[in-house]
Parts: C-alpha cells; sequence; structure tokens
C-alpha cells in the first residue's frame, strides 16, 4: 500500500472507530406513550441522551368521571438494571443523564420529574427542564432516593417525650434510628426546575446541586439529607405557598456536615406571606456559607439541634 493511501486509510478507519465509539457513548432514553402523554425510562448504568419532550397532559377516566390521578408518578423513571447484572456494577459505573435542553413537563399535578425506582449512586442529570405542579410531598422536580419518605425516616422527636430516647439527634425507642448513609456522589447541574411541592431531594454522601435555576410553589426548594454536600451558583426561588412547618428552607439540611453552600441567589416572592428561612439547618455541622446573596428573606439561617456554621460574604 502506498504511503498516502495507507495515510488516508488509517485515518478513515480512525474516523469510523471513532464515530462507532460516539455513537455508543449517549444511548436514547427510551420513552413511550402513557395515558395520552409520553414518559421514559433509564436503567441505573449507563450514559443516556433524552432526545424528544417528555410530557403528561391531565386525563379523564370516564369510569370513575373524573381526572385521573399520577400521584408519585415519574415522567422519567430510573429502573433496576437488566436481569443477570451484577448488582455491584451500575453502584460503581454511575448512570449518566444528559436532558439536550428538552423539556420534561406535566399539566397533572403530583407527579415527579425524575425519580429512582431503584438503589443507585453516581448520577448525572443536567442540562434541561422540569415542570411539574402539585401541593403534596409525592411532588418533586428531581428525587433520587428509595425511602418512602426521608422526612420521617431522618424525623428529630423531642427528646422530652418520656417514650423516646435520643442519640445524637436520631431519635430511637418507639421510633428505629435512622439508617447510615451512604456515598451517592449525585450531580445535578444546569437544570431549570419548577415544582410545585420541592425542587431537588437528594439523600446521601457528597451530592452535587449547581448551575440551575429551582423555583417552587412552596416553601421548601432543596432538601439534602447527608453530609459533604455541595450547593454552589444556583437560583433558588420560593413562593411560600403552604402551612409553615419546623422544616422549612429554601434549603434545608438534615445531618449535612461539612456541605459547602456558596454563590447562590436566594429569592423569596411570597408577597404578604412571611418567608421562610432562607437556609434551615437540622443536626448539621461547620456548614460553609460563602458569596450567597438574598433577597425577601428575613431570616438567612434557622438551626435546629446540633448545627454550626460560618459564613463568608
Amino acid at each position: 500500500m502506498q504511503p498516502i493511501i495507507k495515510k488516508i486509510w488509517g485515518a478513515m478507519v480512525g474516523y469510523g472507530a471513532l464515530s462507532i465509539a460516539l455513537a455508543q457513548a449517549c444511548e436514547s432514553v427510551e420513552a413511550r406513550g402513557i395515558n395520552g402523554g409520553t414518559r421514559g425510562s433509564v436503567p441505573a448504568v449507563g450514559n443516556y441522551c433524552l432526545n424528544v419532550d417528555l410530557d403528561q397532559p391531565r386525563a379523564f377516566d370516564i369510569h370513575s368521571m373524573s381526572m385521573k390521578t399520577f400521584q408519585g408518578a415519574a415522567l422519567l423513571s430510573i429502573v433496576s438494571p437488566e436481569f443477570g447484572a451484577p448488582p455491584s456494577a451500575f453502584m460503581e459505573t454511575g448512570l449518566d443523564i444528559h436532558l439536550q435542553g428538552h423539556r420534561l413537563e406535566a399539566t397533572a399535578k403530583h407527579m415527579i420529574g425524575i425519580k429512582a425506582n431503584t438503589a443507585i449512586s453516581h448520577v448525572r442529570i443536567h442540562d434541561g427542564t422540569i415542570i411539574v405542579p402539585g401541593s403534596d410531598e409525592p411532588n418533586i422536580g428531581i428525587d433520587l432516593h428509595m425511602l418512602q419518605s426521608p422526612r420521617t425516616t431522618y424525623a428529630r422527636l423531642p427528646c422530652d417525650n418520656a417514650d423516646v430516647k435520643c442519640d445524637r439527634g436520631a431519635a430511637t425507642g418507639t421510633w428505629s434510628k435512622a439508617p447510615p448513609y451512604t456515598t451517592t456522589q449525585h450531580v445535578v447541574s444546569k437544570v431549570n426546575i419548577r415544582a410545585g411541592w420541592l425542587g431537588v431531594q437528594l439523600v446521601g454522601i457528597g451530592n452535587t446541586i449547581r448551575d440551575s435555576v429551582i423555583e417552587v410553589d412552596s416553601r421548601n426548594g432543596i432538601a439534602l439529607f447527608g453530609p459533604g454536600g455541595t450547593i454552589e451558583n444556583n437560583t433558588i426561588i420560593v413562593h411560600g405557598q403552604g402551612v409553615p412547618a419546623s422544616s422549612d428552607g429554601a434549603i434545608a439540611l438534615w445531618d449535612a456536615n461539612g456541605t459547602v453552600v456558596r454563590n447562590n441567589r436566594f429569592v423569596f416572592k411570597g408577597w404578604f406571606r412571611k418567608a421562610p428561612p432562607a437556609i434551615r439547618l437540622i443536626d448539621s455541622s461547620n456548614v460553609q456559607l460563602e458569596g450567597n446573596t438574598f433577597e425577601g428573606f428575613s431570616q438567612i439561617v434557622d438551626r435546629t439541634g446540633k448545627s454550626s456554621f460560618s459564613n463568608r460574604k
């Protein structure tokens, strides 16, 4: 083979190999029609790209003569890997979901934008828009955990209750002690979320939320359970609807020792409503605040249990 032909052939082979590698690098999210809308699912391992918008309009049930309810159902579900895959494979490999600028939007109330239906770590969700209206706990923009309710599981009961024994803030006795956190290291980045009840809920060690806009009708934008988190370069907007609760906060941190909250813009748009604390600390020590700005909040930080923080402007 002549040198020039050999060179061109080598380049073509290299280009073909690169094309195949790129084609395999990002698989399409499986989308299917459900109840007049389009929902998707991905297994809990690999790299996936969303190539269509996902949606769930309101649907009328002719049998009950009322609107169907999809409470707690997800527009995009993260499901168990295929049968036969070793359990450790997806826990170590992780999952990347590139939304590619697409929208996940529900007209039906009380749905979840993206939800994990299996134990998982190292999930990265980025570059898209999620809109899910609602007013109840099952209504969340992004929800990555396998607990029925982290707020109940990790609840702090008053220690003066005769039936409750408290150890390091976690109640034992009539309630079981909160389970330990595992390393998850999820990343949510460059996502615009408009939710009713809660924007993002993550449970585990080392989770990150960055470069996103999170707007909620309620009094809670982000709930982060577990230590070593990072929340940075976000705009968090709360409208203050709902009955005030002791865990309210534009950001609520539970057991979030060493978490960093920096360069975020906090905005309260509740008009005549009372604003919640911008940052709620629940048994969270050594939390580092830096470079955040606050609009409409009368209380920046509220602490419960063994909580502490430092603030650098």
